[in-house]
């Protein structure tokens, strides 16, 4: 869940916080301790690799060593740069690069008494990363039973009764019921979102669709390895698949699924409150007519009855949406009480969410990047200018529309509107360089706000896009820096994917993780969050308002659109920089 959250739950946490140890959290470095930090996973040989060697104290040399992990002995000296002060963090920072060393192998850096957690030097370093990443769909699984041996989640079949109705409209009474199981859950508890769902699909299926040579059939070993059909669209088609739930009759999509109360600290399964089908929604509508019309033309080698079922279903969406000119949302007072809202609200007032015309644009552009009827290429011809190149969430997906777009093979689509994305794209990704040239840390991103991690991992998704159409090694290398700083090179030396890097997450805010009491592999947490609306994160501090601690569900919650990017950013740099 993102932003609106369970503010009681927060507010009770808060007080119990004074009387509690915080041995449950890991904070590692203070604005004071100085510690080398790196990539905790590692680098490609032939790619540029730095550390940072961050609040130094006492400077007795200026060479920094390279040791093989394995036998301690050196094999490489940097230089340590000149010190830098990162604005963001005040952390002082000393660059120590060691790009010029390529040799294959697992090492560590030391400085004095100081050494960094061990990392590879190889060709296949992001593998392992990239699939418990892709894996954690298959944990967040809502209605089957779960027993899975490679990471210990276990739980009988769930929400076998999602869901009813819980207001009237003109198709349905509220209190009737329909049948929605399925889908995944949506974070760290167990709401279901068709606007979190259709983004994420949005983004894995475009990663896919430019990169279908790294995904294959038992790749990810879920019940459907085997099958013929690559393991990552047998996942993805859980959550398109749930999606057809949440369509009316009449083409329009449910906002979300979910109960009036937030859960406890406890299974799935032991979830028995009754879960509601809220409102349907014209934003929600455009993304899930997206989401469909991607999945029409990259399932159809596959399965093209499956895929002729998206279609459709992404058509009647999109029929809705020319008999509803202006955005509606039917939602009501008490809606929000056991789940997120998604609209604008308190903390989310984007511009974007007064208006769906960006839900619109998505969705015309990938019907007509399926179809190639012109009618939805006219709409982009009419809106293109409204939009500027930002960055995709479930605020504005716009952007993917753009890459959508662009990325048509050659000869289809407009060279004209090509051009203007490009140019909205490149002077997105020149804005970028600037902030990665200022930061001490390398990012791109400077909104240390709920889901930062997310926005870090689609900022570098940019920057590789960038790269690709220019072929400029700036945008990659910046590219590069996004997955560092997310892989451990940050002012906590802490990997924020849990189960990835030799120091990473250990107490996410998930309930499935609490009441196991194990540490689910795979989950990017949302990241420091300025605003700390759990009140157990310290606020007002920017890039340092984060504590690894179960109780802060505003930093460190994981969601499957935060997973998404970070699939994505690593997938693209496994095949653009390896």
């Amino acid at each position: 869940m993102k932003m609106t959250r369970r503010f009681f739950f927060g507010l009770v946490s808060a007080i119990a916080y004074g009387f509690f140890t915080k041995s449950n959290a890991q904070t590692t470095g203070g604005a004071s301790s100085s510690q080398i930090v790196v990539n905790q996973v590692g680098y490609y040989p032939n790619s540029p690799k730095l550390a940072f060697l961050l609040n130094l104290t006492n400077s007795t040399s200026n060479q920094v060593q390279l040791l093989d992990a394995r036998t301690k002995k050196m094999v490489f000296v940097s230089e340590l740069g000149a010190a830098s002060t990162d604005e963001a963090s005040q952390d002082i920072i000393h660059t120590i690069d060691f790009t010029n060393f390529n040799q294959v192998g697992r090492y560590y850096l030391k400085y004095g008494n100081l050494q960094s957690y061990p990392f590879d030097i190889g060709t296949g370093i992001y593998q392992d990363a990239l699939t418990k990443l892709l894996r954690s769909y298959y944990l967040q699984r809502c209605g089957i039973a779960i027993n899975d041996r490679v990471t210990g989640v276990s739980h009988p079949p769930c929400h076998l009764n999602d869901g009813m109705f819980a207001h009237s409209d003109q198709f349905h009474q509220a209190g009737e019921t329909k049948s929605t199981q399925g889908g995944w859950h949506d974070a760290g508890d167990f709401g279901k979102y068709s606007v979190t769902v259709a983004v994420t699909v949005g983004r894995l299926l475009s990663l896919y669709e430019q990169y279908p040579n790294l995904f294959s059939d038992r790749q990810l070993n879920i019940p459907e390895s085997g099958t013929g059909t690559p393991d990552i669209l047998d996942e993805i088609q859980v959550g398109l698949d749930w999606l057809l739930k949440m369509q009316r009759e009449d083409g329009a999509v449910y906002r979300k699924l979910s109960g009036k109360d937030w859960p406890g600290e406890i299974l799935p399964n032991q979830d028995v409150q009754q879960r509601f089908i809220y409102g349907i929604s014209t934003p929600e509508t455009g993304k899930f007519a997206a989401a469909m019309a991607m999945a029409a033309r990259i399932y159809q080698p596959f399965n093209g009855n499956l895929a002729r079922t998206y279609l459709q279903a992404a058509q009647k969406a999109w029929q809705f949406l020319q008999s509803q000119p202006s955005m509606q949302v039917d939602w009501f007072e008490g809606d929000d009480s056991g789940s997120g809202k998604y609209l604008f609200g308190e903390w989310d007032q984007e511009e974007s969410l007064k208006t769906d015309l960006d839900d619109r644009l998505w969705a015309a552009v990938e019907l007509f990047v399926t179809t190639g009827e012109d009618s939805f290429n006219q709409y982009l011809t009419q809106h293109i200018s409204k939009f500027d190149y930002t960055v995709f969430s479930w605020k504005d997906p716009s952007s993917l529309a753009m890459i959508s777009y662009l990325m048509q093979p050659e000869g289809q689509g407009s060279d004209n509107l090509k051009e203007q994305i490009k140019a909205k794209l490149i002077k997105r990704a020149d804005t970028l360089l600037k902030k990665v040239d200022s930061s001490g840390y390398h990012l791109a991103n400077d909104q240390f706000i709920w889901a930062s991690n997310k926005k870090v991992a689609e900022e570098g998704i940019n920057l590789v896009y960038a790269y690709q159409l220019t072929g400029n090694q700036a945008y990659l290398t910046a590219a590069v820096d996004q997955l560092d700083y997310l892989l451990g090179r940050n002012h906590f030396n802490l990997s924020f994917i849990t189960g990835v890097g030799s120091n990473s997450v250990k107490h996410v805010h998930h309930r499935i993780a609490k009441a196991q009491k194990i540490v689910i592999p795979g989950l990017l947490v949302g990241g420091p969050n300025t605003y700390a609306q759990d009140g157990i994160a310290p606020k007002g501090l920017g890039p340092l308002s984060y504590l690894d601690d179960d109780r802060s569900y505003a930093t460190n919650e994981n969601a499957i659109d935060y997973n998404a990017p970070a699939i994505a950013l690593i997938a693209m740099l496994m095949a653009n920089v390896n």
